[in-house]
């Protein structure tokens, strides 16, 4: 017979086996009061006490469930964005990724932004935020941007074989440096003329395939002067200019 193990909080015993999902009850009263804190006393105040009070759960059992304080602080946070950034498909690439980014720079540009820009920074020093950041925000989000772009590779409006990696980190990579380094305020018009230079970029890459496909094929019935060359048949041995001559003769067909 399966033996159970049972967890009791501070207002609600929970009954969980092994594989068994956890309490969807508790976790939720957790990233709340994760939410709460990081709002109200910042990332680096924020401490597993706090959290477990807060939640009215113990300790043991936030950790049963996160590695660190870092990683149940990053995915409140993910989820209590989750509504302000949704990767909507509009049918138009210009308009979805303008919406994203005006999106994400709304939100770093308000007290959310703190947050997120001290994530960022713990990540440079502390190899336990850096692993949090990686898992429970850079993996999602990233999977989610990749999808939608995707999309418009399958129908040809972006290039079959783009590196949506390197698509995806020229995309925020701008607005990353603008919240880090305080050089220039992240605008709607910002937003706007960043989308149009890289939408230029990536269609220019599309454009560029499809031209240096043309070039190759051009290459192979073109010589070095870019000049059609003549097919040449040879006729075999036949008489050249001299009594005697064994060189083969040459027909050009122009």
């Amino acid at each position: 017979m399966m033996r159970m193990a049972t967890v009791k909080d501070d207002d609600q015993q929970m009954t969980r086996g092994p594989g068994r999902p956890r309490n969807e009850g508790c976790r939720r009263r957790i990233l709340d009061s994760a939410a709460h804190l990081l709002e109200t006393v910042g990332f680096t105040s924020a401490t597993m006490e706090a959290i477990a009070e807060r939640a009215g759960a113990s300790k043991a059992t936030i950790y049963r469930w996160w590695p660190n304080k870092a990683a149940v602080l990053i995915e409140a946070f993910r989820e209590a964005v989750a509504d302000d950034l949704p990767f909507t498909v509009t049918g138009s690439l210009e308009e979805d990724i303008r919406r994203q980014l005006r999106q994400f720079g709304k939100m770093l540009t308000s007290s959310r932004g703190r947050a997120f820009a001290a994530f960022v920074a713990g990540a440079q020093s502390d190899p336990e935020v850096a692993e949090a950041f990686r898992a429970m925000w850079i993996a999602p989000r990233r999977a989610g941007a990749k999808q939608s772009l995707q999309r418009y590779c399958e129908s040809g409006e972006l290039p079959r074989d783009l590196d949506l990696d390197l698509a995806i980190e020229i995309l925020y990579a701008p607005l990353y440096y603008r919240l880090l380094t305080g050089y220039g305020m992240i605008t709607p018009r910002y937003v706007n003329a960043l989308t149009r230079t890289i939408l230029d970029g990536l269609r220019a890459l599309k454009d560029g395939k499809r031209q240096d496909t043309v070039s190759h094929r051009r290459a192979r019935t073109e010589g070095p002067s870019g000049a059609a060359q003549p097919h040449v048949l040879k006729c075999g041995h036949g008489q050249g200019a001299g009594a005697g001559d064994s060189s083969p003769s040459v027909h050009q067909l122009d």
